[in-house]
């Protein structure tokens, strides 16, 4: 099921803002771990939702 969410263009900057600083923070908080042959893998950001919307919000700004 899909919903849309019509904002301001000043609602659409904070949420843009928070989203930011929130995926900053997912990316400085990503575990490394080792598996059992001695690699390390680092957990998948794109796992998290707020990394996605950000991602959509991106798009509409007209950002890769």
């Amino acid at each position: 099921m899909a919903r849309t969410l019509h904002l301001t263009n000043d609602q659409f900057a904070a949420l843009y803002d928070i989203l930011a600083e929130t995926v900053e923070y997912i990316e400085g908080d990503l575990v490394t771990t080792e598996d059992e042959n001695g690699n390390l893998i680092e957990e998948d950001i794109t796992d998290y939702e707020a990394y996605q919307i950000f991602q959509l919000m991106k798009t509409y700004q007209g950002e890769n």
